[in-house]
């Protein structure tokens, strides 16, 4: 693997330890502070509150948008869900170690999103009343096809207006949608609604490891 990567990072501290995790591997350049946007494969953003969210969302490029790597110092689900909303590629713990900040880069670069399994758990246990795995795959099964093309747009962090585009649809219909969805799953809210997915990806993943340990 070989990457660009840029940091925007605030804190000093957190910024040390990154610039020193990733200066040991030969095949990653550490752009300037000062450098395009444009010219990082990836971009390690910290993200701590509201603002941070508004810095994203802002952004005019979904392409710069869908390269950022935020990395969460704050526990604050809610901010996880708005970061995944908005395209980002991931997110990481800012305690994670270089094993797995090198392993974030190179599934991000392949074209995946990275979700640190401890922020997963954390989504999982938030909706814990929703049941165990074998219900949340039952509850897929209430989906019609468009109502899971939707969802899967919904988690790559498209817009409505985006998904209507997409899809030769209207923005209105779209909503419509969603509503449909989160009533059929049973959630209130898009953390929910995220916890459901991020259940989904677990769910499958496990499924394919123990058919793959069978074989």
């Amino acid at each position: 693997m070989s990457a660009n990567i840029k940091l925007r990072i605030q804190n000093p501290l957190l910024k040390t330890g990154l610039q020193a995790m990733l200066k040991e591997e030969k095949n990653i350049l550490l752009l300037r502070d000062e450098s395009y946007d444009e010219l990082a494969d990836i971009c390690l953003f910290e993200l701590n509150n509201e603002d941070d969210i508004r810095y994203i969302k802002n952004m005019e490029s979904i392409s710069l948008r869908s390269r950022i790597l935020t990395v969460l110092s704050a526990n604050d689900l809610s901010l996880v869900t708005q970061a995944l909303e908005y395209q980002v590629a991931g997110v990481l713990m800012d305690n994670a170690s270089a094993e797995e900040l090198l392993f974030a880069i190179e599934y991000i670069i392949k074209g995946n999103k990275y979700v640190a399994p401890s922020i997963s758990l954390q989504f999982i246990q938030k909706i814990g009343s929703l049941g165990s795995s074998t219900l949340f795959s039952s509850k897929m099964e209430l989906l019609n096809q468009k109502e899971r093309d939707v969802l899967e747009l919904i988690m790559s962090g498209h817009a409505n207006r985006e998904i209507a585009y997409q899809l030769f649809t209207t923005k209105r219909k779209i909503e419509e949608i969603r509503k449909s969805i989160m009533k059929k799953i049973g959630v209130e809210n898009n953390l929910s609604l995220t916890a459901f997915y991020l259940n989904q990806e677990l769910y499958h993943k496990d499924q394919w490891a123990q058919h793959k340990a069978q074989a």
